[in-house]
């Protein structure tokens, strides 16, 4: 940083001495690159930088995609981040020869979980593999040092580079480093890179086949009661017809979900009746199992709960739907005992069809 001179009375001559003295020390220096490189010291005037910086770029040890696209990230591809185009910005860089480049980031998650996503995981690649550097402090509007986001908040930004004039920014490229010092990268965006193909939108639930046993069941219509017992003692259920509902982003879901409702009202004779969730699975008619939460999700109301004798109470199970899935032909199977493989009841809309909620 340049330090203002204070002005003090002196004597001529000293002042002519000084002044010469001066304008030898300035005629004998320039400005160094931003990785620290060695500056002129013979008096002729530096050429200006013609690469980012001497440092050869991160591998890549992953896909390469256009600009703007988002990319799943991890072995659990819970996390997705996406890079915009690098542009030029006005915004003075403090390196003579090298502008200030701004590249856009989004992250959000796709399932779950809270993630932390450094600027330093995104390095700007100069067409020669050269790693372009980041000022230590990014002097942008909406610079991040990190931006920590979770199924409610998707984040997003602008990280700065220093970037030779003569380079276009058409030829820069970003790398996304699954950590901040990897080695390599996971990712890349390129303006010379193939879209990926569109994913396959399956319409069915997304769980494992079907094994639960229903030999002699017999199966009754959505809305219809089926009674568990005899003349003494006994429960009747009543499973509503299943609704689909986008879920509000939270932890008790993953956020590429939707929400499948099926009510219960249960009734209690002769005896409380006990009722538990694992005791209903939800298959759709390709035979795929619905999954749902290992606890509870959003807008569910029962877990386990015991109905006294003489009453009826009203619950919601939820189970769920990929979002971009179209699902048909549900049955919900009753199970004899909860978590067990038996089937005691079942009811069924071969014909039903939930769409996407979006």
């Amino acid at each position: 940083m340049t330090r203002p001179v204070t002005r003090s009375t002196l004597r001529r001559p000293v002042l002519a001495a000084a002044c010469g003295l001066l304008a030898s020390l300035l005629a004998g220096c320039s400005s160094g690159g931003p990785d620290g490189s060695a500056s002129s010291s013979d008096g002729s005037v530096t050429a200006a930088p013609a690469t980012c910086s001497t440092s050869v770029a991160p591998g890549l040890n992953g896909a390469a995609v256009p600009f703007g696209t988002h990319a799943t990230t991890g072995s659990s591809s819970a996390l997705q981040v996406s890079s915009g185009r690098p542009m030029a910005t006005t915004v003075p860089s403090g390196h003579a020869g090298y502008r200030l480049v701004e590249v856009p980031i989004t992250a959000d998650v796709r399932t779950n979980g809270t993630f932390a996503v450094d600027r330093s995981q995104f390095v700007l690649v100069g067409p020669d593999n050269r790693l372009c550097t980041q000022p230590k402090i990014n002097p942008l509007a909406g610079g991040f040092v990190a931006l920590t986001v979770d199924e409610a908040h998707p984040g997003s930004g602008v990280v700065a580079f220093l970037v030779p004039a003569s380079v276009s920014t058409t030829q820069l490229s970003v790398r996304y480093l699954p950590a901040t010092g990897a080695p390599s990268a996971s990712l890349a965006w390129r303006s010379d890179a193939t879209a990926p193909p569109t994913p396959e939108v399956t319409n069915a639930c997304d769980g494992a086949k079907s094994t639960y046993r229903a030999t002699g069941v017999h199966s009754v219509s959505f809305g219809s009661s089926v009674e568990h017992g005899d003349s003494v003692v006994s429960s009747t259920v009543r499973a509503s017809t299943p609704t689909r509902r986008a879920f509000e982003p939270g932890p008790s879901q993953p956020n590429n979900m939707d929400a499948i409702d099926v009510k219960l009202h249960v009734t209690a004779s002769g005896a409380d009746a006990y009722v538990d969730r694992l005791a209903f699975v939800l298959v759709d008619g390709t035979g795929r199992l619905c999954r749902r939460a290992a606890v509870s999700s959003q807008g569910e109301t029962l877990s386990s709960a015991l109905v006294k004798k003489g009453h009826s109470a009203n619950y919601t199970i939820v189970f769920w739907a990929p979002k971009d899935s179209t699902i048909k032909g549900l049955r919900l199977l009753q199970l004899t005992k909860p978590s067990g493989k038996k089937v005691g009841s079942i009811w069924s809309a071969p014909k039903l069809t939930l769409s996407p909620t979006d």
